[in-house]
């Protein structure tokens, strides 16, 4: 299968259905959409955003995970990371897979979302309601 058509790093609001749009073609009989969205609680506190980060690689990062992605299961992929301060329901990630088949698709959005996750220098910087913050993740790449 081709590369992905959508990778990005953007300041701007997510729209899961434009990511889709992106990579979703006739011969698709599955699409499985993963968003993740900021919540308003994290190990028993109330959190009132999230400030994300992302290194000047981290586009370039994704592209090849994606790719990685692309090569080892039979599906497109297209994934999107939000930067910048975040309002709980926000969304900061969107990763989408399509295949012709459900399995195929599952599988890769499973393994890009792990992959990205833990392999693109993203970092996060939870606020929460009583004025304290703490970076979340920063080891993880």
């Amino acid at each position: 299968m081709s590369s992905s058509p959508l990778v990005d790093i953007t300041d701007r609001e997510i729209d899961p259905r434009e990511v889709e749009k992106a990579v979703w073609t006739s011969a698709d009989g599955a699409m499985v959409t993963f968003s993740g969205v900021v919540r308003d609680h994290d190990g028993g506190r109330r959190v009132h955003d999230i400030e994300y980060s992302a290194h000047p690689t981290a586009r370039d990062t994704l592209a090849r995970l994606c790719a990685e992605v692309v090569g080892e299961h039979s599906a497109r992929v297209a994934a999107v990371h939000r930067v910048g301060v975040l309002p709980v329901g926000a969304v900061a990630v969107v990763v989408v897979a399509v295949a012709p088949h459900r399995a195929e698709a599952f599988a890769a959005c499973s393994e890009l979302i792990e992959r990205l996750k833990h392999g693109v220098p993203i970092w996060k910087r939870q606020r929460f309601t009583d004025g304290v913050s703490e970076w979340v993740g920063v080891g993880d790449c």
